[in-house]
């Protein structure tokens, strides 16, 4: 089978990236055919990446809102017809093309949408008629939690047929401790570490962890806060830091990638990562709580879109109410204090994210694929 897939972005420094990169190259591995359709702004990292699939950068540039100029490129058609199965992962701006290059080439439709850009859209027009036409016209929607699933029927008014399929990790990256991790543990030598991977943006609730800092440094003067990630809130989050008194127990450390980064996730005691809910714009998921799983981590989040989905409340770690400082601060609080709980909760965490592997969920891919052209 040959399948051709749609993306915005092949580049694994984010999550669509990343679902990409690892999506395609598991599929790959499974002896299925992949052409990858991305934007043509892609090219130079294709280049970089050597990927062993056959990839197209045909794709006009992502658009957040399709009455400017360059709609007419998101209309237009792409050769699709030597594949038997079109899957674009991201619903809006390329699912326009790829429903319509699916359509001229009367080959069955799949659809992705992985959150905010699955559903916020259907509060726009003209918007809202495209997606939804594209919506009605795919065999199977798929998401990768029950919060996007409930978003998209909610908006579109509507009932497709929409498949859960969780994303994944890379869990053979994640679980292994680097070699760099002795000389991390080093320096912390002595510190509580608190950590944080992820954009410095207002949605994304570092702002909730600084406002419980207070009251845990009281109980811990070795705690230590570790923010992994650069954006737009950085200098508004340091001051907040100096306002609350906590300044010097918290760290920007801008961004880490490689080994370095998986350093980081294995030096914490507890990975907290409290995303709020801003009108539409929702984590989907949430990759990055099943890097922290397969590290081995308990975790503090909220219950902020699809969360619930990547992290088992009471299980793999806490899931408190959005925004709720309290709650962040005493599921924190109750971590630090106690080691057996951190350990048990790690390890589940670790199952739950090795059941997660890219593999398993490439797997989850080619049954539907199976299905959709032979059912």
């Amino acid at each position: 089978m040959r399948i051709a897939l749609f993306s915005s972005t092949v580049d694994a420094i984010d999550g669509y990236g990343t679902i990409t990169y690892e999506l395609s190259r598991h599929l790959h591995e499974r002896g299925i055919g992949i052409t990858l359709f991305l934007p043509r702004s892609q090219r130079e990292i294709v280049e970089r990446l050597h990927l062993p699939f056959s990839v197209r950068c045909e794709l006009p540039p992502y658009i957040y809102r399709v009455t400017q100029p360059a709609v007419l490129q998101h209309l237009r058609r792409v050769d699709v017809s030597a594949c038997d199965l079109v899957h674009d992962l991201f619903a809006f701006p390329h699912c326009l093309v790829s429903s319509r290059s699916a359509r001229k080439y009367g080959t069955p439709y799949l659809m992705g949408a992985q959150g905010t850009h699955g559903v916020r859209p259907l509060t726009f027009f003209p918007e809202k008629q495209l997606l939804k036409r594209c919506y009605r016209q795919a065999r199977r929607i798929v998401v990768p939690s029950a919060f996007t699933r409930q978003k998209i029927l909610e908006y579109a008014g509507e009932t497709y047929p929409i498949d859960i399929i969780h994303n994944g990790v890379n869990f053979g990256r994640f679980s292994k401790a680097p070699v760099s991790l002795p000389t991390l543990q080093e320096q912390y030598r002595g510190k509580k570490i608190l950590l944080t991977v992820g954009g410095l943006w207002a949605r994304k609730g570092h702002d909730l962890v600084l406002r419980a800092l207070p009251s845990l440094v009281q109980s811990h003067l070795n705690l230590l806060y570790l923010i992994i990630g650069e954006g737009n809130a950085r200098a508004g989050l340091e001051a907040l830091a100096r306002e609350l008194g906590v300044r010097d127990h918290v760290a920007f450390l801008g961004y880490k990638t490689g080994d370095e980064l998986v350093a980081h996730f294995h030096v914490c005691d507890v990975y907290v990562h409290t995303p709020r809910v801003t009108g539409l714009k929702f984590e989907g998921f949430g990759i990055v709580y099943l890097e922290a799983s397969a590290s081995g981590k308990p975790i503090v989040a909220t219950d902020a879109g699809g969360v619930h989905d990547a992290v088992v409340d009471g299980s793999t770690g806490f899931v408190v109410r959005d925004g709720d400082v309290p709650a962040i601060a005493s599921s924190i609080e109750r971590l630090l204090t106690d080691g057996a709980l951190r350990a048990s909760m790690g390890e589940r965490g670790r199952r739950y994210a090795e059941e997660h592997d890219w593999a398993s969920i490439a797997a989850h891919f080619e049954e539907l694929y199976d299905a959709i052209l032979h059912g």
